[in-house]
């Protein structure tokens, strides 16, 4: 028999056994192997949130720079606000006649705001402050809100003084009680 006639006749044999079909898949082996995916899922939110729960700040002391503002002519502004509200960074220039302060807080609910305290133009602090904006009240002074593109600012003008309130998104939500602290700390 030549090697084409041995093909032709396994061929025949080889074709006559059944196709292995796949097995058929349990809803309890679909269970643990979402199972397999999810938990290790859940096991790394529960402890991303852990670990974020107890968040340390680091506190600055912003009277230094406070002092100094204050000795440059400027009324300082010493914001009223509860003693979960962390101030995190504080920095002060002084370029010809203008003064700027500038002072970050951590808020209660764990969001980043800045308070901005300048005698120059209020487009110094951000260019995105013009016009008039979207008059707000809190604290029972008048603020004019802006949207900015990280998030919103509040602008009130005092007799020698402007400040900016400002949050990203997420902490927008914090912007009336730190107004309302700012409010209560304006220099008589």
């Amino acid at each position: 028999m030549s090697s084409d006639d041995a093909k032709a006749a396994a061929g025949p044999a080889e074709s006559a056994k059944p196709a292995r079909r796949p097995k058929q898949r349990r809803m309890r082996d679909m269970a643990l192997s979402l199972a397999v995916l999810l938990v290790p899922l859940g096991i790394f939110y529960w402890a991303w949130d852990w670990a974020a729960e107890d968040r340390e700040v680091s506190v600055v002391d912003t009277s230094q720079d406070r002092q100094a503002a204050e000795g440059l002519g400027m009324e300082a502004v010493r914001p009223e606000l509860s003693q979960e509200w962390k101030p995190i960074s504080s920095a002060l220039a002084a370029e010809g006649e203008a003064v700027t302060l500038r002072t970050g807080w951590y808020s209660p609910d764990g969001f980043g705001l800045q308070l901005v305290q300048t005698t120059g133009p209020v487009d110094d602090v951000h260019e995105g402050l013009s016009g008039s904006g979207e008059p707000v009240e809190a604290g029972g002074v008048s603020w004019a809100a802006y949207d900015i593109p990280e998030g919103e600012a509040w602008v009130t003008v005092l007799d020698a003084s402007t400040v900016v309130i400002t949050a990203e998104q997420d902490g927008v939500g914090e912007l009336p009680e730190l107004a309302e602290g700012v409010a209560a700390g304006l220099p008589e």
